[in-house]
């Protein structure tokens, strides 16, 4: 299965150009540059903040991608020191079809864009270029240039706001005019070596006074960004080459469904997709069509983020696939390709950590984001109620359950396989039972070695949705308990979070003891005995049930710690 390619591309340069040439005429005559605000609201659109500094660069790669850039860079500056342990300087150097230099002007203005309103790309508002350079640092300049033209800058510092220098005779801020300009030379540096036949046309957002970077070091911050962007992008790989730092950026399809993507064939594993859905939106009212959403699911094997897969995904037994586990996990929510929010509630159930092993996508088109509650920063989604209607009616709530029972179906085939003694062995209550059995004959010797007896008990587990928790039946000879894998019994006692070795043996010989007086009752005592059982499987089921709901105990660690040497040492 393949994941969509989604395009952006248009017919060419020229009409984007005039229509930044007619909004920039507009603009100017009626706002005259000012930034409409007092320098309150510089201050207070930094605190807005962003999910991360991940969230705040990928406002500035979507723009580059929507000017038909074809590779972006996130390059990191020093500030010309000789320390590079953490950067100084932030970059995005793309070869879209740049700006016009009173479009620069606008463009650092918060809401200055010729695209307002425009759902054919990723951006609508004109926040994300301000908003976003702020997040990071408390200066930024836009350098830009369009073929044929020279390179113009505009330069905003939130020090120099407060200073006074950007205010006019009359009291207002105001945006100064574009100069010409020279590229730093970090950024000149790198044109000179991934452009050789010439750097015609682009945009460099340049942000320094870092003061919000997340990450301690340069590493850090290169690791990070690197696998945000390849989520995020994965299905834009065809508009452009994403780099950061110089390390290209490879797409992760966090449904992990997509062949030749980074970590889809990490090791022999794969994840299992369901059929993908597709909602045709219509206005109740009308019945005109508004819009598009595609649903994609996949479950993951319960050791999918291991590296040894009899083993959980603890400490440094995780693999590179675990950190997409954990941060993608939930409802996945993709507009126009690109990934925007992930939440874990819906109005019918809640992901918790055991979840991240089941993988939903929500892909829709930008014609729907009031549906969607899009905000300007495009990194939330707050869902209508006529839009969870539909995704109801096409089947979300049953395809999540289905997707847990699948994963829940591999652990317990998992946990099962750890259990199961090797050939030749026995369990430690098989054997208990066997000294019991043999110590109650008459004329039995309690001293025989134990080891060398079959034992007439044995320990099998079989899924019988809606039976009692066990049964114990007379096979070939010996005595067989069944264990129900169906039933709470097992999941939430036998094989709990806190389940050891020796409670399982322990209650294996409780169950065996209650067998065994069940079989040797004579015959018109067993039908009250079976409906006893039955009775006993319910209470403990809804008993077992409350207990789960108030005392979830280990949700953030696989099921199936232990191996078989484990149990036995």
């Amino acid at each position: 299965m393949t994941v969509q390619q989604h395009s952006l591309r248009g017919v060419g340069f020229g009409p984007l150009l005039a229509a930044q040439r007619a909004y920039a005429h507009r603009s100017s005559t009626r706002s005259k540059f000012g930034l409409m605000v007092p320098e309150a609201f510089v201050r207070g659109i930094r605190d807005l903040g962003y999910r991360g500094n991940g969230d705040a660069v990928a406002e500035l790669i979507d723009n580059a991608i929507q000017a038909y850039a074809d590779r972006v860079d996130v390059l990191f500056g020093y500030d010309g020191t000789s320390s590079n342990k953490k950067p100084a300087q932030l970059a995005i150097v793309d070869n879209g079809h740049g700006m016009e230099s009173e479009m620069i002007r606008m463009a650092v203005m918060w809401g200055g864009t010729h695209r307002e309103n425009d759902r054919s790309g990723l951006g609508r508002y004109g926040y994300g270029l301000p908003c976003s350079s702020v997040s990071l640092g408390r200066r930024f300049t836009v350098l830009s240039q369009v073929g044929g033209g020279g390179l113009y800058s505009v330069c905003l510092d939130l020090d120099g706001i407060t200073a006074g220098e950007y205010t006019n005779p009359q009291g207002e801020i105001v945006v100064p005019e574009p100069k010409a300009a020279a590229l730093p030379a970090f950024v000149a540096d790198h044109i000179a070596e991934c452009y050789p036949k010439g750097w015609t046309s682009g945009t460099v957002i340049l942000i320094d006074k870092l003061d919000r970077l997340e990450w301690a070091t340069t590493q850090g911050l290169r690791d990070n960004l690197c696998r945000q962007f390849g989520v995020t992008y994965h299905k834009l790989r065809g508009e452009a080459a994403l780099f950061v730092d110089g390390t290209y950026v490879d797409p992760i399809d966090p449904l992990f469904l997509t062949p030749d993507f980074h970590l889809h064939d990490l090791d022999d594993e794969r994840a299992q997709p369901f059929d993908p859905v597709r909602i045709e939106v219509r206005d109740p009212e009308s019945g005109a069509y508004q819009g598009a959403i595609v649903l994609r699911y996949a479950w993951l094997p319960p050791s999918f983020g291991s590296v040894d897969k009899e083993r959980d995904a603890v400490g440094l037994n995780a693999n590179s696939r675990f950190s997409i586990l954990k941060e993608y996990h939930g409802l996945l929510f993709s507009r126009n390709g690109r990934l925007i929010d992930v939440q874990t509630r819906t109005p019918w159930t809640t992901f918790i950590n055991n979840d991240r092993y089941i993988k939903v996508e929500v892909e829709f088109s930008a014609t729907l984001d009031e549906l969607f509650g899009v905000t300007t920063s495009k990194q939330q989604v707050t869902i209508s109620a006529f839009i969870w209607d539909l995704l109801r009616q096409a089947g979300l709530p049953k395809a999540i359950e289905q997707l847990r029972n699948k994963v829940k179906d591999a652990k317990v085939a998992r946990r099962l396989e750890a259990l199961t003694p090797r050939e030749g062995m026995q369990r430690l209550s098989e054997r208990a039972m066997s000294v019991a059995g043999a110590m109650a004959e008459p004329g039995s010797n309690p001293q025989w070695d134990l080891a060398l007896r079959v034992s007439p008990y044995r320990v099998e587990f079989e899924k019988a949705p809606r039976h009692p928790f066990f049964r114990v039946t007379r096979h070939a000879g010996a005595r067989v308990l069944y264990l129900n894998t169906a039933h709470p019994f097992y999941e939430e006692l036998y094989d709990g979070p806190v389940s050891t070795p020796e409670l399982r043996s322990s209650l294996e010989i409780l169950l065996f003891s209650l067998g065994d007086v069940m079989l040797a009752e004579p015959e018109d005592a067993k039908e009250r005995s079976r409906l006893q059982l039955v009775s006993w499987s319910n209470r403990l089921e809804a008993a077992l049930g409350m207990l789960a709901a108030h005392l979830r105990v280990g949700e953030d660690q696989d099921v199936g710690q232990l191996d078989w040497t484990d149990e036995t040492s």
